[in-house]
């Protein structure tokens, strides 16, 4: 019975909460931060709307008496109120905080616990019930990176190679990428972004800029930084560098119209076309030592009249490294009876002189047919650089292949370099037979190369059947003669 009666008061006690908890309480309907990120030494603000979701208005369901417990790290530290007095039912209040993060404060995710508590008259007895409210607020703290773009050059024009060197005075920029931002007259020269790995400081990055369709005058270069903060979280902020434009009436376009090959002699043919003004008695030279005119000093376009274009060639040596290369250059032209000159790149694409040697050795030799064989290739680049991706066939009309594949890997080779793959193949009939040995490789510039190189085998016929016999008669004779040594001479028993 005692067990029953506490029972049922412990029901009735928990029907009146359920009860008065219908009628009134605390709620925190939303919050707000000032910021999503905080430096060390920042200030901010913590925004809470806090109601009592009451339904029914009246002084019995007012929540009075609100007052307000913080529990904040040491790395923040808060203002807050003791008590934002009564709410009526049905009514809601805001609840402001300001906070300031310490100067010495490291990057983190830290929490801000917020405990809310006020008195309602209870319906059901007549006193007051308690009612109590908890939030927890993320405040995150990240010394972020301060970045500062300079130029090893003021002016550029038309198409210009930079030094850009960047500064970060803040905290440490991991995965930095960065892009020239939309709407400006200059942009990256055949890309779309830059990647500057980590930046916890200073750094050169060597980038082309276009400024071709820019106006001429001093102009700010928006640079959009993409990059992950030191606790990994990802950002992007916009960096300018102020640059003068000055793009001449020169607005040439050069299209090369004949390969060249690295470290070798050519004809470097080339179509240039005038994008702007008439333009008299033009002229070509090369600044950069790494392609040098064989018979002049310089290239003679002559006049180029606005929208005409004209063929020129040229014997050149050039050691540039295979694929596109921007070569630094001077054109000269006469402009109203003055001689103006202007310093460009020029856009020449070399090749590769990627090559191989091919060796072959068979074991056991000679060939014969019929006979397993191993036939090592050895694999040699005599190149002026590496390759990659080298990848070896072998294929003769004669020659059954043994191995469970028709190719073998070898990977790269430096220049200079070896390396030797082996075949497992078994000649069919004697002869003379051709041996294709395909290498497929990437050169230098990444461009893939399919190179072929034939080799002659003979292949001997296998023993016959006749000299198999001799062979076989040779060793019954000389088994027959030791056995005859054995019993008559070994075996003879001792005089009595």
């Amino acid at each position: 019975m005692k067990n029953m009666a506490k029972n049922t008061t412990k029901m009735l006690f928990l029907f009146a909460l359920l009860l008065s908890l219908s009628f009134a309480g605390i709620s925190v309907t939303s919050y707000n931060i000032s910021q999503t990120t905080f430096k060390p030494g920042a200030s901010g603000v913590i925004s809470l709307i806090v109601s009592n979701p009451a339904s029914t208005t009246g002084t019995t369901y007012r929540m009075t008496g609100v007052s307000v417990t913080v529990y904040s790290p040491p790395e923040v530290t808060l203002n807050v109120p003791s008590n934002i007095g009564d709410i009526e039912a049905g009514g809601s209040t805001i609840l402001t905080m300001p906070f300031h993060v310490k100067d010495n404060a490291k990057s983190g995710i830290y929490v801000v616990d917020i405990h809310l508590a006020g008195y309602s008259s209870a319906p059901t007895t007549g006193g007051q019930d308690v009612y109590a409210k908890s939030v927890t607020v993320p405040v995150t703290i990240v010394n972020t990176p301060i970045f500062s773009l300079s130029s090893d050059k003021g002016v550029i024009g038309g198409i210009d190679p930079l030094v850009i060197t960047l500064v970060n005075n803040g905290g440490p920029a991991n995965s930095l990428r960065f892009s020239v931002g939309a709407g400006s007259p200059v942009a990256l020269y055949n890309t779309n972004e830059i990647f500057a790995g980590n930046l916890a400081g200073l750094k050169t990055v060597n980038i082309t800029l276009d400024a071709r369709s820019a106006p001429d005058g001093p102009t700010d270069i928006p640079f959009v930084m993409s990059y992950e903060d030191e606790i990994g979280l990802p950002h992007s902020d916009t960096a300018t560098m102020r640059l003068t434009i000055k793009n001449e009436v020169l607005d040439l376009r050069f299209n090369q119209l004949s390969p060249l090959i690295t470290g070798k002699d050519g004809n470097l043919s080339l179509q240039v076309v005038n994008n702007g003004g008439a333009l008299s008695d033009v002229r070509i030279s090369f600044i950069n030592s790494s392609v040098r005119l064989r018979d002049f000093n310089e290239i003679k376009v002559g006049d180029l009249a606005a929208g005409q274009s004209a063929t020129v060639s040229a014997l050149v040596f050039n050691d540039l490294t295979p694929g596109l290369n921007l070569v630094d250059s001077k054109i000269s032209w006469t402009e109203k009876d003055i001689r103006k000159e202007q310093e460009i790149n020029i856009p020449i694409t070399i090749d590769s002189d990627a090559d191989v040697g091919v060796y072959l050795e068979a074991k056991p030799s000679p060939l014969q047919a019929g006979q397993e064989t191993t036939i090592s290739v050895l694999v040699s680049n005599v190149g002026s650089y590496g390759i990659d991706n080298v990848d070896v066939g072998l294929s003769s009309p004669d020659f059954q292949p043994l191995d469970v594949t028709p190719r073998q890997y070898i990977g790269s080779l430096a220049k200079d370099d070896f390396s030797t793959v082996q075949f497992k193949v078994q000649p069919l009939s004697a002869g003379d037979y051709p041996i294709d040995v395909n290498v497929m490789y990437r050169d230098a510039s990444g461009d893939w190369v399919n190179k072929t190189i034939t080799q002659t085998a003979t292949v001997s016929p296998p023993p016959s059947a006749e000299n198999g016999m001799m062979y076989l008669v040779l060793g019954l004779i000389i088994v027959a003669a030791v056995g005859l040594w054995f019993f008559r001479f070994r075996k003879k028993a001792p005089a009595a």
